[in-house]
This record gives structure tokens, sequence and C-alpha cells, in this order.
């Protein structure tokens, strides 16, 4: 009878174990999606990031962003105490405003949401909740097969800053940490104007010796309207010129600017082209964007108004 007892006593561990084997598995091998970067809710200056995360299974998976839809079928296996993760990263593009961007691996789904902005709403957010990506807990990832200290880890994800219409110098010689801080989780060397005006000499002498200047420029701002890597607008624009006018000066969206007269409701700001420089009138024909010698920061060193408009209106005279 002892015999019997014994033998059941070990066929019920036997399968307790088994039990117990199969749910370590069960839970350790379900599928699942982990984002590393973006956070959700992250506001963001730039209309193209990158989605990085891993999955605990190879396997293709789907990241969708309204109707467009990028295939991921590409990972890096890398073996941790957890076991073994897949990391991916997919670079997509975002529309202005917000971007809700579902990745789905198979039956799992993981939804985050991003806005695309070009104000200074980004760079508060990113310093307010530090959404850099290079945070010690995301480079812990990447720490296997990346340095961090050397041009050619930053080339491997940054690759694409080369395929703008115009790059910004530095970019263009992969010279990286002249601007970004080794120390500060790769971010930008603080404050960034300081960064811009070492080289841009002439301009930072031109600014303050004006008896006005534009808020933005003088706080340092720079890269709310420049982007320091590259863009496909002149001047490494970060949009449009009357858009980016108008992320701060939404009382003139109304179209109506400037006086009123005899044909039209106000002087066009958009739509026709300066006879001089066939280009299309924006903000800038008439306004400094950094400064000038008025408050209204005309153009051309013009001291008043009607001189400005002499500037073009030389028929007039």
């Amino acid at each position: 009878m002892k015999k019997h007892v014994g033998i059941l006593k070990k066929l019920v561990i036997k399968n307790l174990l088994i039990s117990l084997l199969l749910i370590f598995t069960c839970t350790v091998y379900a599928k699942d999606i982990v984002i590393v970067y973006p956070n959700d809710g992250v506001i963001v200056n730039s209309d193209k990031i990158h989605i990085i995360g891993y999955v605990n299974v190879g396997s293709k998976l789907d990241i969708i962003i309204q109707d467009r839809v990028y295939k991921v079928d590409s990972f890096q296996k890398l073996k941790t105490k957890d076991g073994m993760k897949y990391v991916f990263m997919k670079r997509v593009l975002l529309k202005k405003g917000e971007n809700n961007i579902r990745i789905v691996f198979e039956d799992v789904e993981k939804k985050v949401k991003v806005k695309y902005v070009t104000t200074t709403i980004a760079y508060r957010d990113k310093i307010k909740r530090k959404t850099y990506f290079h945070m010690d807990d995301n480079k812990s990832l990447c720490t296997s097969c990346h340095s961090f200290a050397e041009v050619k880890d930053c080339q491997i994800c940054h690759n694409n800053k080369m395929n703008y219409k115009y790059v910004h110098g530095p970019v263009a010689a992969w010279q990286c940490f002249q601007c970004h801080d080794k120390n500060n989780y790769y971010s930008s060397k603080q404050p960034i104007s300081s960064k811009c005006l070492q080289c841009h000499e002439e301009f930072q002498n031109s600014m303050f010796n004006a008896p006005y200047a534009h808020g933005p420029t003088v706080a340092g701002y720079c890269n709310i309207c420049h982007d320091p890597h590259g863009s496909n607008r002149k001047y490494l624009l970060m949009d449009d010129v009357n858009n980016l006018c108008l992320n701060c000066h939404t009382d003139k969206k109304s179209g109506t600017h400037v006086l009123a007269n005899f044909t039209s409701a106000s002087h066009p700001t958009s739509g026709k082209l300066i006879p001089d420089t066939n280009e299309e009138i924006s903000c800038v024909s008439c306004h400094n964007p950094h400064y000038g010698q008025t408050r209204q920061l005309f153009q051309n060193n013009s001291k008043d108004f009607m001189s400005l408009c002499i500037s073009c209106h030389k028929d007039k005279v």
C-alpha cells in the first residue's frame, strides 16, 4: 500500500511540475509588444521619427498610421537575462497634428499617440518630460551593439539626414558631437543659439547691433524655424514661411493684414509674385524674421513704413 501511495505522490508532483512549466512557458512566450520609443503622448518637432521596440517572437508586424502601413520583417536578435528579444526599428512619416499609431503583431496590438508640431511646444515637452530617446533605460537595449561614443553609431540610425535637398554643413560632415551633448542624453547643447552663433558670427554681429530683434531669435530658439539637420526648403526651414509665422502670430490667420486700399481688403501675404525676385510674397517679404531697424522688423533695414513700400512699388514714386 505504501508503495502505491509513493508512486501516486510522485505522479502528482510530476504532473504539478509539468503544469507549472507549461504555465511558465506560456507566460514567457506569450506574444507581446514593448514600445521603447516614442512614449505615448509625446510631442515632436520632426515629421519623421523612428518607432523602436521589441517582441519576444521573431515574426512580421505592421505599423499603421492613418491609412499608411509600414511592414516590419527585419529584427535584431538580442539575448538578455529575461530571454530572447527581437528588436525592431522603423522610420515613419507623421502628419501635422496628432498621429494615432498602431503597432500590430499578429493578434496583439499596441497604440501610441504622437503629436507633430513646429512650435516651441515640442521643446518644452521634451525638456519637461525628458522624452529624449537616448535615456539610460532605452540605451541599455542598444549598448550590446552600439557604443554611443563614435559617429559611426549615429550613422546607423540617422543616415536619412543626408536625404534632404539642403543639408546643414556640420551634418554633411557628420560632426554630430559639435552640437549634441554626450553627457546629456545626446540632446542639443544649451543654449542652442550659442552653438549656432559660434559659426554664424556675421549674423550675431548684425543682430546684436540692431535696435530691435525678434523674440525667439534673442531667446535662442533658432530651431523653432530652422531644422539643424536638413530640409527640403531653403534656409533649412521647418515649414513654409507663413505657416511658421502663424504658429505664433495666430491673430494674422484671418487673412486681413496691413492697411486696406481701394481695390482689396488688405495687402496680400501669399499668392502673388514679387517682380524683382519672382518669388512668392510671404511674411518675410516685408518683415525680417531676425532683426530690424523698426519694431515691426521691416526688411532692407527700412526705418519707416513708406520706404519699405517703395522698395517694391518703385513705379509709385
